[in-house]
């Protein structure tokens, strides 16, 4: 992943981008993703899954936040594999 700066974001990204932000913000009090296996991520994506299908199902206000939820975890799995990958000798 580079350092640059998005540019020419799809406003529905952007939009979602920053949901995901807020609901990361609203639990800045935790310990982090780091440390957590990819098995426990991928339990909690599970999870964080199923509360969106129940939101959806009952047409609550909450679907975007349960959204973002998944999207976080999908990300943080993705993130810790991203920091473990091989460096290039070169």
């Amino acid at each position: 992943m580079s350092d640059k700066k998005f540019r020419g974001m799809r406003p529905p990204l952007a939009w979602f981008a920053n949901e995901m932000e807020r609901q990361l913000e609203e639990n800045d009090y935790k310990r982090g993703w780091k440390h957590c296996t990819p098995q426990q991520l991928l339990k909690r994506l599970k999870q964080e899954t199923q509360e969106l299908k129940k939101a959806i199902e009952k047409g609550q206000p909450f679907v975007i936040e349960e959204a973002a939820d998944v999207a976080n975890f999908a990300m943080m799995i993705a993130d810790n594999f991203y920091d473990n990958k091989p460096k290039n000798k070169t």
